[in-house]
Parts: C-alpha cells; structure tokens; sequence
C-alpha cells in the first residue's frame, strides 16, 4: 500500500471515471487473471447504456475521489428490497477509501434486513468471494458486523507448454459455442472451458458421473483441456474450486477434485470468503 489516501468526495460513477476504475480492479488482480478491460466495466456498470437489470433494483456504482479516482464499488438490492449487496469493491487496500466506501454502501442500502459482500462475482471472469489476500478489506467488513463464509478457492497455472497427454486416454469429444468449448466423455464426464482474452483461459467446471468417479476420468479430462486450452493459444489458465469444507462427502467430489487440480499443476492463488451482516449487526 501507498501513503494514506484522503477522500474528498463520493459520487456516482461516469465514463469519466472509467480509466481510474479499470486501473483499480486491474491492481488487485490475481495471478493468471487477465487485466480489466475497458469494456467489461461498461457492460458490468450499465454504463455502456444497457443495465443488465434495468429499475430500482440495477447495480448502482459509485467512486471516491481524491486527487484522483481512489476507489469504487457496486450495490444492488434484489426485488424484495429486503437484501442489499456490496457486489464489488476496489481501492488498492487503502484503509480510509475501503472505510468510506463500505460506509457509503451502508448508508444507501439502509432499509434492508441483510446485507452481502462479494457474493455475486466482480468484474470479468471473478467467482464470488474477496480474496483474503485483501486483507484490509476484510477487517474493513468484520469491524462493520459482517460474518466471513468461506468460498473455496482461486486457482492459476501457468502453460507454456503443453501438458504430456496421459496413459490411454479416453475418447474425448469438443464441441464449440461461442468463446465456451465443452469437453466430453460421453456419458461419463463433462467439462467447460473458454478463451477469456488472448492467452488467458478458464476451465469452468469439470463434472464426472457419481457412478465413475475414482476411475481416474477427472484427471484425463482435466489433461484434456489443457491440451485443448494450450492449442488455442492460451499460457495462462484459472479456475475456481468450491472446497472449502474438504471432509464434506457432498456427492461432489471435492477432495478428488482438489488432488486432480494439484497434480495437474494448479496451485491456490488465493482462498476466498463471502460476507453477510443483518441489519443492525455490529458497528457501521
């Protein structure tokens, strides 16, 4: 972090502001994520004209302005008006711009019975949940009454080459849509990936048949699409793995899924937590 920030003011977010926010959000970015496009934070503000949501109850985003854009963050209520979410916030760890912006969310999602943090995803290809490497803006939320949830985790690898293709591979089927390509085993396994910008990609999710697993499907399909990834030009890939509770038996595979990403390369760029506070919880 740099020297402390001084606020002046909080307002509304405009296209004017739109290279101070890409150049915030692009600052605690995680490794192997790509940097924030311009594009993207039009699309995810409703500032390029077509909200997502239109009505009382669209995103409304707002920035703290110093010497220039200190940071910026995204609210929402959902229909009912009952529960209100901090969606995104970005201010380069700065103690007094994070305080004044959670405190400014606070104020205009008064009336709501709970609020929530980073449970909604941020800008571009960003799972819900803060990092924790951000550590100042957890404490930010604890001190304000929020409650952490653990979110699983972020993971990256990066690939320069690609990945030796494993013992008698099964038959693998792909299908493209748009940027998604589908990776199949039929009737046995599935798998998404995407090109998210030149060089970068994303393996989405990955499912195998509850009567197939431990046969070591995961793993080939895995290899599969990195093979598949690196083809298209990608060297870096992410991925988001909801283990957080790694002694659960959910029927999902999460701790095969964890050894398969392990052994494929993946390491953990950061853990991730969700947030939620109801009214009149704690300070703030």
């Amino acid at each position: 972090m740099g020297s402390a920030q001084r606020v002046s003011v909080v307002r509304p977010m405009t296209r004017s502001h739109l290279a101070g926010v890409v150049d915030l959000i692009t600052a605690d970015g995680l490794p192997g994520l790509p940097p924030c496009h311009p594009g993207e934070l039009l699309r995810a503000t409703g500032l390029s004209g077509t909200p997502s949501c239109p009505g009382p109850t669209a995103p409304r985003s707002f920035v703290a302005i110093g010497d220039r854009v200190l940071g910026a963050a995204e609210i929402a209520r959902d229909s009912t008006g009952d529960v209100g979410s901090i969606r995104w916030l970005h201010a380069r760890e700065e103690p007094a711009v994070v305080g004044e912006l959670l405190d400014h969310a606070i104020a205009r999602l008064t009336g709501c019975e709970v609020i929530e943090a980073f449970t909604s995803g941020g800008v571009g290809p960003v799972a819900a949940g803060l990092p924790t490497v951000r550590r100042t803006t957890e404490e930010a939320l604890l001190a304000r009454g929020f409650a952490a949830i653990p979110a699983g985790r972020y993971l990256f690898r990066s690939l320069p080459s690609a990945p030796m293709a494993l013992p008698d591979p099964p038959r693998i089927e792909v299908t493209a849509n748009a940027r998604r390509h589908r990776l199949t085993i039929p009737r046995l396994a599935a798998a998404t990936v995407s090109v998210l910008t030149p060089g970068h990609g994303m393996v989405h999710w990955i499912e195998v048949h509850p009567d197939h697993r431990g046969q070591g499907l995961g793993a080939q399909l895995l290899n599969a699409c990195l093979r598949h990834l690196h083809r298209l030009g990608v060297r870096q890939v992410i991925g988001f793995l909801d283990d957080h509770n790694l002694t659960a038996d959910d029927g999902h595979g999460r701790v095969g899924a964890h050894m398969i990403c392990t052994r494929a390369g993946f390491v953990t760029g950061a853990q991730l937590a969700t947030y939620s506070k109801l009214a009149g919880a704690g300070g703030g």
